[in-house]
C-alpha cells in the first residue's frame, strides 16, 4: 500500500461534494454510484444508512498519518454510513470500536487498510477495492468494457488486481511493466500483453489504467483517451489534461468508498447471498 502524505489527503473531508460533481460530470456517477458499481455493477444503490462503522487509528510502523482516520469517516459518512473515529488507538481504539456494537472497523497500518466486518468476521481491503473502483471508471467512461483494449501501466498490487477484473468485464489487457519480473508474474497469470516501450503504448491507448508512480508525459497521451489513475502521486502536466478526454484520480475516496460499500454489504446481505454474488462479479474468487 502507497503511505499517504498529509497534503494529499488534509482536504478531502471538505471537498466529498465537489467530488460528487466532478464525478457526475465525467461519468454520470456520484462517489457512491461508482462504488456500488465496482461490487454491483447491475445495481445503482445500497442503502448503508443502518450500517455503523469506526476508524481506528494505528501507531505501527511510521506512525499515524494526520488526517487519515478523520478523511475515512468523512468519507463513510458522506456515503450515508454513520461512522466516528475512535478516542483511542491501536488495540485501545479497537475495543472501543467493539464496546460501541459498530459493524464495521476501517484500519491501516503501512502495509495494509481493511474494512473488517465485525458481523461477518470478513473484511475488504484497500488493494483489490482501489482496483474495481478505478476498472469502474473505465467501465462507466467507455459504456461497458467487452472487447475494449485497456492499457494497464504498472502489475503491483493494484494493477495485478485491475488485470485480472479488467479481463473478467472482458477487455482486452496491454501491460506497460518496468520491472521484468513482476512483468513476466503478471504475463504467466493472466497471459497480458506486454509493451516493452511505454511512449508507444500509452500513445496507442485510448483507455488507460495507470496503477503505477509513473509521471506520464503529455506529450505521450492520445488525444481524447480516457485515464483511470488510482497511482501516487498524481503523474500528469497540463499537455495530458488537455490531450485526455477524462482523467479520474484521487488519493482517497475512490478505494474507500468502494470498500465501505464492500464491507457493508456482508452485514447487509446473507453470506452465502453475498458470497455468490460477489463470485459472480471477480470480487472474490
Amino acid at each position: 500500500m502507497t503511505r499517504l502524505t498529509t497534503d494529499l489527503i488534509e482536504e478531502v473531508s471538505y471537498c466529498l461534494e465537489e467530488r460528487d460533481r466532478d464525478l457526475m460530470t465525467k461519468l454520470g456517477l456520484t462517489l457512491k454510484g461508482l462504488a456500488v458499481k465496482a461490487i454491483f455493477p447491475t445495481r445503482d444503490d445500497l442503502d448503508i444508512s443502518h450500517v455503523r462503522a469506526a476508524a481506528v487509528p494505528v501507531t505501527s510502523g511510521k506512525g499515524i498519518i494526520p488526517t487519515f482516520s478523520c478523511s475515512v469517516c468523512a468519507i463513510a459518512q458522506h456515503l450515508g454510513m454513520d461512522c466516528f473515529v475512535t478516542e483511542n488507538g491501536d488495540i485501545a481504539g479497537l475495543t472501543e470500536a467493539i464496546q460501541a456494537g459498530v459493524d464495521i472497523v476501517f484500519m491501516a497500518d503501512d502495509k495494509e487498510f481493511i474494512a473488517l466486518n465485525l458481523r461477518s468476521g470478513k473484511y475488504a481491503d484497500n488493494t483489490r477495492s482501489t482496483a474495481f473502483g478505478y476498472c469502474s471508471v473505465l467501465e462507466a467512461a467507455l459504456g461497458g468494457l467487452s472487447g475494449k483494449e485497456v492499457l494497464v501501466i504498472g502489475a503491483g498490487r493494484v494493477g495485478s488486481v485491475a488485470i485480472k477484473r479488467l479481463q473478467s468485464r472482458g477487455a482486452k489487457v496491454s501491460l506497460i511493466e518496468a520491472d521484468d519480473k513482476q512483468a513476466m508474474r503478471a504475463v504467466k497469470e493472466t497471459n497480458v500483453n506486454w509493451i516493452d516501450d511505454m511512449r508507444t503504448g500509452v500513445g496507442q491507448a485510448q483507455a488507460v489504467l495507470n496503477a503505477s508512480p509513473a509521471q506520464v508525459p503529455g506529450e505521450w497521451i492520445s488525444e481524447g483517451a480516457v485515464i483511470s489513475s488510482p497511482g501516487v502521486p498524481y503523474g500528469y502536466d497540463a499537455e495530458g489534461e488537455r490531450r485526455a478526454r477524462m482523467i479520474v484520480h484521487d488519493p482517497l475516496q475512490i478505494g474507500v468508498a468502494v470498500m465501505a460499500v464492500w464491507s457493508a454489504s456482508m452485514s447487509l446481505m446473507s453470506i452465502p447471498e453475498s458470497q455468490k454474488v460477489l463470485e459472480a462479479v471477480g470480487v472474490i474468487e
